[in-house]
């Protein structure tokens, strides 16, 4: 018979291997159950015909006419031995019968056991795809989450790091009107990606120089920006990271009329990343104006 193992009951989620063995395990009560059923019918045939002879011993031997012969003890015999055959097979059938409970009760042990696994394996199966779309569905959050800082900091934070004159402050600070939340965006390094995003951005800065070319005159505002996109221009696909850069992608540029810029813009702002992206922007809360500021977790 399958007995369960301290293995079995201390694996965890292995509902698979644990179904497979039970259901072995109660295929082969099934056969002993059938080899038990077959050999108490056994014993209760074997019984009956010797209790048949038993019966047919005794009445020839009362309708005996001539004794002291070798049937007469033969019949004698078989009625004397009778107690003890009877004792005995009662006792093979009775033995039978047990193991035929015994497998019984197995058998609805182990179908209990079975129902009880697959029950746990398919809440375990919903428990572990729950797992698996909360996480995921996270991830996703997280990551989009990520994405939009990123676009914000680009579009919004990086531009006031340049101060009235033009230098490169350390750190930016942005309070809420009601002087309860803060957020401090601190950048060391800047960087530009060398890559086809800053090809692109210069590609499309040429196509703005071959479009006006710098005449003699020019409007004062389109020379300012002829100088400035010139000057972010330096060998390769590298660009100079400072002032000039930030006052460039900080500037409202319609995309109609100076297309070419507006693309390039974005292929810039897209290809900016920072070295620590988790350590340059700190979020603060307080209470009150009069309470002290206390650090956001940002994860």
């Amino acid at each position: 018979m399958e007995t369960e193992t301290n293995s079995e009951k201390n694996s965890a989620g292995n509902f698979k291997t644990h179904i497979i063995a039970i259901e072995r395990g109660i295929k082969k009560d099934k056969r002993a159950l059938a080899k038990f059923i077959l050999l108490e019918e056994r014993s209760r045939k074997k019984w009956t015909k010797g209790y048949h002879d038993f019966m047919q011993a005794a009445r020839q031997l009362a309708d005996l006419k001539i004794h002291n012969t070798k049937r007469e003890d033969r019949l004698r015999k078989k009625i004397e031995n009778w107690p003890a055959d009877t004792a005995r097979l009662t006792q093979e059938r009775d033995a039978h019968r047990k193991q035929i409970e015994h497998a019984k009760e197995e058998l609805t042990k182990l179908g209990t056991r079975l129902a009880t696994l697959k029950e746990q394996e398919i809440n375990e199966i919903k428990t572990v795809d729950d797992i698996v779309v909360q996480v995921f569905g996270l991830n996703a959050a997280v990551v989009q989450a990520s994405v939009a800082r990123e676009d914000c900091l680009k579009r919004h934070v990086f531009p006031r790091l340049i101060d009235e004159r033009g230098n490169l402050r350390r750190q930016v600070s942005f309070t809420s009107s009601n002087g309860l939340r803060r957020v401090v965006a601190m950048v060391n390094t800047m960087t530009i990606i060398k890559g086809d995003l800053a090809a692109e951005a210069k590609q499309e800065i040429q196509r703005f120089f071959e479009r006006f070319q710098k005449p003699a005159k020019i409007d004062p505002n389109v020379d300012a920006l002829y100088e400035l996109t010139r000057q972010l221009l330096v060998e390769k696909t590298d660009f100079k990271v400072g002032p000039d850069l930030y006052r460039f992608l900080a500037m409202e540029l319609d995309a109609e009329i100076f297309p070419e810029l507006a693309r390039a813009q974005t292929l810039l702002r897209q290809s900016i990343r920072s070295e620590r992206t988790t350590s340059y922007i700190r979020i603060y809360e307080r209470k009150s104006r009069a309470d002290n500021w206390e650090v956001v977790p940002q994860s």
